[in-house]
Parts: structure tokens; sequence; C-alpha cells
């Protein structure tokens, strides 16, 4: 199962989210939600960081399957706002494929410490 936890803001605004794990839908290398899972969250990144062109945290380790992402402290409002689209629709779509295919993705929200 992939574990996400989106780390979010008092506000409840999201700044962040940790993926980790295989899905367990299929053998490893044709696991398609672990390739949607995949694609979701990379897109996300480069989404904010290319796009939007925020300055984040993030760590990946491919073999094991994590990604993490976290807006830098220096982070202004405007752009947090603009992270907030990405950041939605990412746990949305996380949301539907988990509700498509249960026991594949836990979402956790986690407040920012």
């Amino acid at each position: 199962m992939t574990k996400v936890v989106f780390i979010t803001l008092e506000d409840g605004r999201l700044w962040g989210f940790e993926a980790s794990g295989h899905a367990g839908y299929g053998e490893y290398g044709t696991d398609i939600v672990c390739a949607a899972i995949s694609a979701l969250t990379q897109s996300t990144v480069g989404g904010i960081t290319e796009v939007i062109g925020a300055k984040v945290h993030h760590r990946m380790d491919e073999k094991t399957g994590y990604l993490q992402m976290t807006l830098s402290n220096e982070t202004d409002e405007e752009t947090v706002e603009k992270a907030q689209i990405l950041l939605k629709t990412l746990k949305m779509a996380l949301t539907e494929i988990s509700k498509d295919y249960p026991g594949t993705i836990r979402i956790i929200n986690r407040e920012r410490r």
C-alpha cells in the first residue's frame, strides 16, 4: 500500500506531501496504480517548481517508492496560493484512485510542525 501524508498548515492549506511504498495492485514494474501515483506526484512537483517557480525541498527514491516535497519556508503568500491548486488536485486525484482501487492508497493529513 502507498501511504501519502499531506502536510497542512493550521488554516487547512496544504504545504506539501510525502508518498512512500508501493501500491501492491500488480507486479513491480507493471502496477498501474503505482504508475498513476508516480505520474501524479512527480507532475505536482514539476508544476510547483517549473510552472509556478516555487522553491521546494524534495527527496526521491525510486526503489522504495518514496517522494517527499514541501514548500520552502521562504515561500510568499501568492506562491502558496498558486501551489494550492496543484496540491489540492493531487489530493483529489489520489482520493479518487483510492476509491477505485481499495487497499492501494492510504491518505493521511498531518499538521505542519
